[in-house]
């Protein structure tokens, strides 16, 4: 029986039974201080200037800390791995499958990235045979499961690696690769660099 496991690698992944790092929340943006406030605190601060410069300075200080720029929010999304390998088509191709039939498959690749999933199972999803579902997904997507689902771990194993301190093996187990050299293997075929690279250069970011 053909899988997609099986033909990723000799070793079908694990099933790892620890679960997905949970990415880390995205910090608020500031409120931007008000004129008044801004004004409120150079009065204080002239007020104080002679008769009590210690608070004259921690009235400047807060000033200061709220006239600093915000950091610009990074864009996550823009440093990941594309969704699809080609742009989604603007009506379901002929000999591909219906718009609810691919959103199926993704959202279940989704859930189950950390685990061995067969052409069939994705299958199974849409009410196709594995090999009706394999012609199909290829004409509606540009590539093949087995490749859409390589995509999906990477994807994961980048955010995770934007968000969370875990170690490359760990992020392996969680995002469904056998292990650490099988990860590397294939991110570096997707991405152009290896993990450990592409982390050390975003996590900059």
């Amino acid at each position: 029986m053909f899988t997609l496991s099986h033909a990723a690698a000799q070793q079908a992944p694990r099933v790892s039974s620890r679960p997905v790092p949970a990415a880390a929340p995205v910090p608020a943006a500031p409120v931007p201080a008000s004129p008044r406030a801004l004004g409120d605190l150079l009065t204080r601060a002239r007020a104080a200037l002679e008769a009590d410069p210690r608070r004259a300075r921690l009235c400047l200080d807060e000033l200061a800390s709220l006239l600093e720029p915000a950091p610009e929010a990074v864009d996550t999304e823009s440093l990941l791995l594309p969704e699809c390998g080609t742009p989604a088509p603007a009506a379901p191709l002929r000999g591909g499958l219906a718009q609810w039939q691919v959103n199926r498959v993704t959202r279940f690749v989704e859930a189950h990235v950390s685990e061995s999933i067969p052409v069939e199972t994705l299958a199974r999803e849409v009410g196709l045979s594995a090999g009706h579902f394999s012609r199909a997904f290829k004409v509606s997507t540009g590539e093949t499961p087995h490749t859409f689902v390589i995509r999906k771990r990477v994807r994961q194993v980048q955010t995770l690696m934007l968000t969370t301190e875990e170690p490359l093996g760990e992020l392996a187990c969680a995002c469904g690769f056998t292990d650490q050299a099988h990860m590397t293997r294939l991110f570096r075929k997707f991405v152009g660099d290896t993990p450990f690279v592409w982390r050390r250069a975003h996590r900059a970011c």
